[in-house]
């Protein structure tokens, strides 16, 4: 992949049609609240649009003009919503009293990407006329749900969005008629705790290596390395400019210095998470660098949100997840790690980042100016690579080039940025792996 000119293949709206679904999203949470009260009301929008169509033609056309056609229709019109009102309703009641018996069946621990299978089971209701069934999941959020039929039963498929952690699961069931003329839902809440952990990323081998200097660590097993810090009697062959002259000009005993025993040297990593928004890629390169111990034996790990450094790979994890419900904070925690982790173990800190710019990218370059030496910055992107370059009309038409990564184009801003403060900075493509380097990151820029 190195040396090689890549740019994105997938296109993304352009500003307006972003600014439009930017509208959309903010209608769809303003609509949240009310959703709630009309999944009581039996009939949908449409089902009031009809009724009132129905009425106007049985009532006002019909009537006044005794045209029985109009009349029938508007009658048929409201007779049909009366019936899968009363349809619906008793349906609901049936698959209410059905699933409030029922677990939740969803695993404890999910990975966030990755479809699973859970087992819990909503009837179909196959054998009732004009409805169907669909369930949602309300908590945890951002879960996509597929319903298979498998006899009399539907199947549950869910697919987490993001990484996170929740006391309870909360369905939403709904059942409609064919019709789109009536709907009833209800909630039902399980005292249950979810926990959906980052996917599994993949990372260059290039990353484990650091910086090849730093303290070693005293054990009685280990080779002399080191400094002349140690004294013991002078023997037989040992070189005189080892004798410690001032104790024998003292008490007239040859002493010798030797150094230490040490463990080969290492470097001490300390790992630090931030959580921003879009950082679920990164969260992926985390789990990579503390599963496959690419921060090495000794280390020490925060995430943002927590209240202090671990040296446990699980709770670093734990810290991972956890961080997803911090990530206004974006890099405050960072004040909490450099009081807390000794500074000069600080020369080998390795910070997760999200690659998209935000108040965090400040805070770092701020903090990171009391370092002993620059840190290492790894910074994690989606989005595919290798498709065609773009016209002068299609960039205009296409600001971005992937709708799962709105940020490969301001990848380079970033990079130079971080670059001009003297860090370390690495890019992770998080599909394949590999390393981005100067050739793909220049192709992002000249997309600009």
């Amino acid at each position: 992949m190195a040396g090689a000119t890549t740019t994105p293949r997938h296109r993304a709206p352009s500003p307006f049609r972003r600014g439009v679904a930017g509208l959309w999203r903010d209608v769809r949470e303003s609509w949240r609240p009310v959703e709630r009260v009309w999944d009581y009301v039996p009939i949908s929008v449409m089902g009031v649009v009809v009724t009132a169509l129905g009425a106007w033609a049985v009532w006002g056309v019909g009537e006044d003009s005794a045209d029985f056609v109009i009349y029938a229709a508007g009658a048929c019109a409201l007779a049909l919503v009366a019936v899968s009102i009363v349809t619906v309703g008793a349906a609901a009641f049936v698959l209410f009293l059905q699933v409030r018996k029922r677990p939740s069946g969803v695993p404890e621990t999910l990975m966030a990407g990755v479809e699973a299978t859970t087992s819990f089971r909503c009837p179909t209701l196959r054998f009732w006329p004009l409805v169907q069934v669909a369930t949602r999941m309300v908590e945890p959020p951002g879960v996509s749900v597929v319903l298979e039929p498998d006899g009399a039963e539907l199947v549950e498929r869910v697919t987490p969005a993001e990484r996170g952690r929740w006391e309870h699961v909360v369905r939403r069931v709904a059942v409609t008629d064919i019709f789109g003329f009536a709907s009833l839902a209800f909630r039902r809440r399980w005292d249950q705790p979810v926990r959906v952990i980052p996917a599994v990323g993949r990372a260059d081998t290039e990353l484990a290596v650091r910086r090849a200097t730093s303290d070693g660590f005293s054990h009685p097993s280990g080779k002399p390395i080191g400094e002349l810090v140690e004294m013991r009697r002078y023997t037989y062959g040992d070189p005189l400019r080892h004798v410690i002259w001032k104790t024998f000009a003292r008490d007239r005993n040859l002493m010798v210095r030797e150094p230490e025993k040490a463990i080969a040297p290492k470097p001490a990593m300390v790992a630090f998470f931030v959580a921003a928004p879009l950082d679920d890629p990164s969260a992926s390169t985390a789990r990579l660098f503390l599963e496959n111990d690419l921060l090495g034996a000794d280390f020490m790990f925060m995430a943002e949100g927590a209240t202090g450094p671990t040296a446990n790979r699980g709770e670093a994890l734990e810290q991972v997840i956890r961080s997803s419900a911090h990530r206004a904070s974006q890099a405050d925690g960072l004040g909490a790690l450099f009081r807390a982790v000794d500074r000069a173990r600080l020369d080998n800190l390795v910070i997760f980042a999200p690659a998209s710019d935000g108040p965090w990218v400040d805070k770092v370059l701020t903090l990171t100016r009391r370092l002993p030496m620059p840190p290492m910055v790894v910074l994690t992107v989606d989005g595919a690579l290798d498709a065609a370059r773009r016209s002068w009309l299609s960039r205009f038409l296409w600001e971005h080039d992937d709708t799962t990564n709105p940020t490969l184009l301001a990848l380079p801003a970033l990079h130079d940025r971080l670059r001009a403060a003297h860090a370390d900075v690495r890019v992770i493509h998080r599909p394949t792996g590999a390393r981005l380097h100067g050739a793909q990151i220049d192709a992002l820029r000249s997309l600009n």
